[in-house]
């Protein structure tokens, strides 16, 4: 069903899924993926599966605001701006998440216990991305390379570009990441669209209507506590570009998170 502009009136409903949920964590017995091709990409792998065995480990409770602001077209643009009260605790690595409504378009508002407000994205445990990933028994469902270094954060890091192997046989988001050498925390992380929730079907709509699909999904890291990253910013665009290379952009979203406020962040915790 189109409307009279010739879009697909719901393409922006993608649910996309842009940050790895801890909860997807593979069955059966784990696999052996390939040695890495070069010594400095093992010594930044294993300390990254260090870093993220930390993280998965650690007790935390924090708050902080989370400013959503989404912008969805159908035949005009829609910006909503809301500020949100959020708070995170982890404790025998069991995670809820909790947000209170504080302000909408600027206006205060006051929702106790309220659902996340937003029309095309989905997103959930932002701070555990890197875990699905660079976690040792997920490093064994990736192939692995170096992409290049860089200066992030006053921080050198390596990017490393992570990509399915013949083992991961579900859908599972995958992408570049950038990661400190010295210590293997993780300050960003780039989702590669082909890995994104509903993907397929976008891609299918898209081709149908002559046009290239360009999703673009990024999180940083940018707050350190105690020796783990905390999420700074994330970033969903969804995109068409025409036959002429002229970009449409049909929904995004940016999710700040300013102003923590931490009362536990324990990483050495026994079970």
């Amino acid at each position: 069903m189109r409307n009279k502009a010739g879009r697909h009136p719901a393409t922006y409903f993608l649910g996309v899924s842009a940050f790895v949920l801890t909860s997807l964590w593979p069955g059966g017995q784990s696999r052996q993926s390939e040695p890495a091709d070069s010594p400095r990409l093992s010594a930044v792998l294993k300390k990254a599966a260090e870093y993220c065995r930390k993280l998965d480990r650690a007790a935390l409770d924090f708050i902080c605001l989370e400013e959503v602001t989404e912008m969805t077209r159908s035949f005009t643009p829609h910006t909503d701006v809301t500020l949100y009260d959020y708070q995170f605790i982890r404790k025998n690595r069991e995670t809820q998440e909790k947000r209170n409504l504080v302000a909408v378009d600027g206006k205060k508002a006051d929702v106790r216990d309220s659902p996340l407000y937003t029309a095309a994205f989905q997103y959930k445990n932002v701070l555990f991305g890197p875990v699905g990933l660079l976690s040792s028994d997920w490093q064994a469902y990736h192939d692995f390379r170096l992409a290049g270094e860089e200066t992030l954060s006053q921080a050198k890091v390596v990017v490393v570009e992570a990509t399915p192997n013949s083992f991961l046989v579900a859908p599972h988001p995958y992408g570049k990441i950038w990661i400190n050498e010295e210590d293997g925390s993780v300050l960003k992380i780039v989702w590669d669209q082909r890995s994104l929730g509903n993907f397929q079907s976008a891609e299918d709509w898209a081709k149908a209507h002559e046009v290239e699909l360009e999703i673009t999904a990024l999180t940083e890291f940018g707050l350190e506590k105690n020796g783990l990253r905390f999420p700074s910013r994330s970033f969903s665009e969804y995109a068409y570009l025409d036959k002429n290379k002229r970009k449409f952009v049909n929904a995004e979203i940016s999710i700040v998170y300013k102003g923590y406020k931490f009362f536990t962040v324990e990483t050495e915790v026994k079970y």
